[in-house]
């Protein structure tokens, strides 16, 4: 996983994360996962990217909250909080960039279910950093 700027995002497919820092607490309506308290923190989201223009159209979809209907639980986090730092792992895969983090022991799920109603390996795709 590498930090990428958005000039440099690639039109490949693979996995991404998205880091917020939350300087105080925020209430979201997080689609049919309902209503979501975030403290203030470091959050991590994590998503994939294989469809036309790959990371790239992914990526910067978030990015642009103003343009866009919401589709994911993290439009709503994009739409309260300006996305931070963008890492990306070309040809990768989110369930893994979770699980990797998870195992570090310095990241823990946030808000279960955030992020992965459609994944059946990760209780959430969402993580706070326990610092």
């Amino acid at each position: 996983m590498i930090e990428c700027d958005t000039e440099d995002l690639p039109v490949l497919p693979g996995a991404y994360v998205l880091e917020f820092e939350v300087p105080a607490p925020v209430d979201l309506i997080a689609g049919r996962l309902g209503a979501v308290s975030l403290g203030p923190g470091r959050f991590r989201y994590y998503g994939s990217a294989s469809g036309p223009g790959g990371l790239r159209a992914r990526v910067l979809r978030h990015l642009e909250p103003a343009n866009r209907r919401d589709h994911w639980h993290v439009d709503a986090l994009t739409r309260a909080v300006p996305v931070a730092r963008v890492f990306i792992d070309i040809d990768g895969l989110e369930c893994e960039l979770v699980a990797c983090d998870l195992a570090s022991g310095e990241w823990s799920v946030a808000v279960a279910g955030f992020g992965s109603s459609d994944c059946r390996r990760c209780r959430a795709h969402l993580l706070v950093f326990r610092g």
